[in-house]
């Protein structure tokens, strides 16, 4: 793969790359012109992020991981991608993380299809596309987690899981970060039976081997800027997962926008089964009043966005 070494933290970016002076944790943490004004979501609790003067975006808190940092920084140093630039990643307080970086002036995607219509938007999906093709096309390593053999990190339940070698166990992994954990029948017997398919299906068609996946893409995730330019942020999720698992997470805005070259529609359609199966258990479980114990299901299964906000790494304010 290519090579990697964890940065040391704490991490500045040298003073030549600065556009401005970097603004100190004081004056980080007594802006109020939040992105996401807290608490924004049950899912973001402890994540702020916050624009600090013209150049710069402060994203910090106890759910705030290094990680982020590094996946932005790993990305530079390894594709020609625009991605924010990082100028700052250190801890501080009782757990806290701090992430100062670029702050992108333009529009999420969102608002951009918004204002200009898909029709019109055949220049900004291309170069998505190729920005995605560039990202998978960086060497992989032989396991399935975040850089440097780290845990993948699942924001939405706040909890890490991973590494594997085992792609049959990743897979499995993956399945509990879609739809939650059931510890009682049937949710057990169905996760078996649709990962035991996917692993098949994948193995056979040659899609079981780890790529490097943002993991959360999504409209809001992507800022256009002025002269066409999207810039994919938020990396928090992104590490080395099975290859077909941006299509999965990705799914809703890829039929909408046609991104992504690979469909792996097989591995969608598992999925797809897996959460109408899912649904129909959980309407016979409420039907049948049954106790679910260690029932750490969350609402946020089946295929297509995974997105609940964005960290705000960007302008959603279309006039900037």
């Amino acid at each position: 793969m290519s090579s990697y070494t964890p940065i040391t933290l704490p991490y500045f970016a040298p003073a030549y790359m600065l556009p401005a002076s970097l603004p100190t944790l004081e004056q980080a943490l007594s802006v109020t012109d939040y992105f996401t004004p807290p608490p924004y979501t049950a899912i973001y609790d402890e994540v702020n992020v916050v624009r600090v003067g013209e150049h710069f975006i402060a994203k910090y808190g106890k759910k705030v991981r290094s990680i982020e940092g590094e996946n932005m920084l790993f990305v530079q140093q390894h594709t020609t991608i625009p991605v924010p630039q990082v100028y700052a990643i250190y801890q501080f307080g009782e757990g806290e993380t701090m992430i100062i970086m670029e702050f992108i002036k333009g529009a999420t995607l969102q608002d951009h299809l918004g204002t200009v219509g898909l029709e019109k938007s055949n220049s900004v999906r291309e170069k998505l596309r190729a920005q995605i093709n560039e990202l998978r096309q960086i060497p992989a390593p032989n396991y399935y987690g975040a850089l440097g053999r780290r845990p993948f990190w699942d924001v939405y339940r706040g909890s890490e899981f991973g590494p594997f070698d085992s792609f049959d166990d990743c897979v499995m992994s993956n399945l509990d970060q879609l739809f939650g954990i059931k510890l009682v029948q049937p949710f057990i017997d169905i996760k078996k039976f649709f990962s035991a398919s996917c692993v098949a299906i994948s193995t056979a068609l040659e899609h079981n081997h780890p790529v490097f996946t943002h993991g959360d893409l999504h409209e809001r995730n992507i800022i256009v800027r002025s002269d066409g330019t999207p810039v994919i942020i938020d990396y928090e999720v992104s590490g080395f997962y099975p290859s077909f698992y941006e299509a999965i997470v990705s799914g809703i805005l890829d039929c909408e926008f046609d991104f992504l070259d690979e469909k792996f529609e097989e591995e969608r359609a598992i999925i797809r089964d897996c959460h109408e199966a899912w649904i129909d258990a959980e309407i016979e479980e409420l039907g049948l009043g049954y106790e679910s114990e260690g029932d750490s299901s969350e609402g946020d299964s089946g295929e297509g966005d995974s997105g609940e906000g964005d960290s705000g790494e960007g302008d959603s304010d279309s006039s900037n």
